[in-house]
């Protein structure tokens, strides 16, 4: 983000979301990238180049609304996220906020955008606002991966590298060697043969990484553009990179700039007012200077917001410098500093972006909380509060869902979410047990990485409640009981769910009361299911199995034994738990095909599992005309963890070429 001139916002720039987290149970929720840029004069921070955010259709925005920037349909404030309307069936991958406008990009590389549009910021070919969006009128044939909304001008990266620019053109800041205003895209003037993997739109200026690792920067200079000078540029420049180093990310402040090493060092250029550029203090720079980090810390991303500065850390922390007034800091002070500071985050909060808006700062946690820092005029932390904050808090997020990319505009927040969900897994122990003997049913709730907090239920056939269990703080809830009666017993556990995590219902476990011994029990059969040739080798071939036959077309004779050697069986083994136990770890002892996990998971009384397995025939089983073989399948006891053997299976296949 930047700041602009005193009093007035910055935008900051776009929210790149990664994917973030990974899921327990589903995917790795998936990081999320974002790209953050705030402005107080009107700058946007950067986002750094990663993965977008999953697709998700929900939105959401907080805060200032005066403009319509919040693109809900009305001018009213909001002190918690509400959603913006966005068209039927389009999904979002990444938003990003200006000072008084918004853009998303859509997952088929298109863009939208609302709010003020002034200077022709919202890319339609009007300067008409927009409570709710329009669609940027991108030239024919492009698509987007990238946005970044700055104060009163955009930025776009192409999927062939090419910059789009939009708006308001007064100092060059849209790139195109004029300073004519915009209301549509058109193409920056990169120098020749360079493409760009990622950019940030300031308050009056541009850069943008390109695909060697080199900064560029047009626009209001006054030492912004880190050229070593101070001549406004209305193409792009060169940053002058201290020799040998190269960057992945950059982020434009209100009057200073940012960047990312490959090496996971800062560096910064520009103004040095309260402290932004985090070099002790001293002069600013026209030139980049690295960043005073503590020993042995690596940067992942950085977010340059109106007067301090972010960075998010390879550990999940966040270092912050500059401008403190009203804790945008987040090291519970407002003293200024000259030097990183790290933030105060809550427990288990593990960031993996950061966002610098005007006066406050935004950070995207793996557990999906977005939180919020600093100056919270007209809700722009989305706390449901407006008051600043000292320390990170919370935004109020709709129930059951989780945050995936975050953007600080000057007065405004964006997000994305998805939906959580999830999952509970139930175990019992001994499933085989005698009348009046204990028994322990164990459930695990887990939702995205977190756990789920509240009440499980265990039900057994007919849903009958044999009991409940409050789960710990690892998400598990366990019920033992000597009251289930002499017969088999279909036990699931149903999760409540609570505010952040919703109800679900587990997988169905078989516990049988008797005074019979267990009996653990796995029968396999083995099958042939055809042969499987690396290439169309033409040779006639037939493979007898039974009534079973397969040909193949026919080959000169002086190939054939090369191609018989390389000819695979596809062997098909079905393991049934015929027992009354549990088995799992189920694994395959084949004669020739060797050893074959065949699943880990529990096999359940009466269940089946299929794997399968290829062999490929030897010269002496050429010879021999015929291919014969055995295999046995072993699992585990789940009561007892003894080891229980299947029946030998024995199959033969009959081999014949003509």
């Amino acid at each position: 983000m930047s700041v602009g001139q005193v009093g007035r916002p910055m935008s900051r720039e776009s929210g790149w979301t990664r994917r973030h987290r990974s899921r327990a149970w589903t995917r790795g929720l998936v990081a999320a990238l974002l790209f953050a840029a705030c402005t107080v004069g009107g700058q946007a921070l950067a986002q750094r180049p990663v993965a977008a955010a999953p697709p998700t259709d929900i939105v959401l925005a907080t805060g200032m609304n005066s403009s319509r920037q919040l693109g809900d349909g009305t001018t009213t404030n909001r002190l918690v996220p509400v959603r913006p309307l966005l068209p039927e069936g389009v999904t979002v991958t990444q938003v990003s906020a200006g000072i008084y406008h918004s853009l998303a990009l859509t997952s088929d590389g298109r863009v939208l955008a609302w709010g003020s549009n002034d200077y022709g910021r919202l890319g339609d070919g009007t300067t008409t606002p927009r409570t709710t969006y329009v669609w940027v009128r991108l030239p024919a044939g492009v698509t987007i991966t990238q946005v970044s909304a700055g104060h009163d001008h955009n930025l776009a990266v192409a999927s062939d590298g090419r910059v789009f620019a939009w708006g308001r053109n007064t100092e060059g800041q849209v790139g195109d060697g004029t300073t004519t205003m915009r209301p549509t895209p058109v193409q920056v003037h990169l120098p020749a043969g360079v493409t760009a993997s990622q950019v940030s739109a300031g308050s009056v200026n541009s850069l943008a990484v390109t695909s060697d690792g080199q900064a560029l920067s047009w626009g209001m200079n006054a030492g912004r553009l880190g050229d070593g000078t101070t001549t406004n540029r209305s193409t792009p420049v060169y940053v002058h990179l201290p020799p040998d180093v190269t960057v992945t990310q950059v982020s434009a402040g209100h009057d200073h700039g940012l960047a990312v090493t490959t090496d996971g060092r800062a560096l910064a250029w520009g103004s040095n007012g309260e402290g932004r550029l985090g070099i002790g203090g001293g002069a600013g720079s026209l030139t980049p200077v690295f960043v005073h980090l503590p020993p042995d810390i690596t940067v992942t991303q950085v977010s340059g917001g109106a007067a301090h500065s972010l960075a998010a850390t390879s550990d999940g922390h966040v270092l912050a410098w500059g401008s403190n007034a009203q804790g945008a800091l987040g090291d519970g002070t407002t003293t200024h500093r000259s030097s990183p500071v790290y933030v105060h985050l809550p427990s288990g909060a593990h960031i993996t972006e950061v966002s610098g808006g005007w006066s406050f700062s935004l950070g995207l946690s793996s557990d999906g909380r977005a939180l919020g820092w600093g100056s919270n005029g007209q809700g722009r932390l989305g706390d449901g509060t407006g008051a600043n904050r000292l320390t990170p808090v919370s935004m109020v997020l709709p129930q059951y869902t989780v945050a995936t990319a975050i953007s600080a505009g000057s007065y405004h927040s964006l997000l994305l979410a998805e939906p959580t969900a999830s999952r509970t897994v139930l175990t019992a122990h001994p499933t085989h047990a005698a009348p009046g003997q204990e028994v322990t049913l164990t459930a695990q709730v887990t939702c995205v990485i977190v756990y789920g907090s509240g009440t499980v239920t265990f039900m057994d056939d007919n849903d009958q409640v044999i009991g409940t269990g409050e789960l710990g703080p690892t998400g598990i809830a366990t019920l033992t009981t000597t009251d289930l009666a002499e017969g088999q017993h279909h036990i699931t556990a149903f999760y409540e769910g609570d505010a952040n995590c919703p109800p679900s219902t587990s997988n169905t476990v078989t516990v049988t009361i008797s005074t019979e011994p267990a009996h653990p029990s796995l029968h396999l059969d083995k099958h042939f299911d055809g042969f499987v040739s690396p290439t169309d080798h033409g040779t006639k071939h037939t493979a007898k199995h039974g009534h079973r036959t397969k040909h193949h077309p026919r080959r000169n004779a002086r190939m054939m034994s090369a191609w018989r050697e390389h000819d695979m069986i596809r062997y098909r083994f079905v393991v049934t738990n015929d027992g009354d136990v549990p088995i799992s770890a189920i694994t395959i002892h084949d004669s020739l095909t060797g050893t074959i996990t065949c699943s880990s998971d529990t096999l359940e009384p009466g269940q089946t599992v299929t794997c399968h397995a290829v062999h490929k025939v030897t010269s002496a089983e050429k010879s021999r005309g015929h291919v014969d073989n055995t295999a046995t399948a072993t699992g585990t006891n789940e009561d007892d963890g003894t080891t229980v053997i299947s029946n030998e299976a024995h199959l033969r296949v009959d081999v014949t070429y003509a």
